[in-house]
């Protein structure tokens, strides 16, 4: 009997390829999310810096601190959004990582099954040529036996 092939090996390779490809990805969009995240908790901290500490003596200074707070206070915003638009960016990550992962399992399940098959193919071809040789030995032997006895076979 041949020996096993999947035919759908090509496939296979390139779906795990694609899945290599979606881990790294997933890789990169989750460091994003660190680094977003770490920048906010900087501007947070700045922030916290900036209004804690009130110095102002005129009513010009104390508008420069106003504006400099508002500033601070926009960049956390925007640090906020940037978390997001990475979390939102790492969960379609998981996704794709996810659907990939999926997809190469099935082949592989896929090609278990039918390595099986081919095995149980192959074991049932061998019992089939056992028996037939079991059998031709068998009908062999009678022969000669028969050809043995006076009076021929019954």
């Amino acid at each position: 009997m041949k020996r096993y092939v999947f035919r759908l090996s090509g496939v296979q390779q390139l779906r795990r390829a694609e899945e290599e490809q979606a881990r790294e990805a997933l890789a990169v969009a989750n460091a994003r999310l660190r680094g977003a995240i770490r920048a906010r908790d900087e501007q947070v901290a700045r922030y916290h810096e900036i209004a804690s500490v009130a110095t102002a003596t005129d009513a010009c200074s104390l508008r420069a601190e106003q504006a400099r707070a508002a500033l601070a206070a926009d960049v956390v915003n925007a640090a906020r959004h940037a978390v997001a638009a990475a979390a939102a960016d790492a969960a379609l990550a998981q996704v794709a990582w996810s659907t990939a992962s999926r997809r190469v399992k099935v082949l592989e399940r896929l090609d278990e099954r039918r390595r099986l098959e081919h095995a149980e193919m192959a074991r049932r071809a061998e019992i089939a040529v056992v028996d037939d040789i079991v059998t031709a030995r068998y009908l062999s032997e009678r022969r000669e036996a028969a050809a043995r006895v006076p009076g021929g076979a019954r």
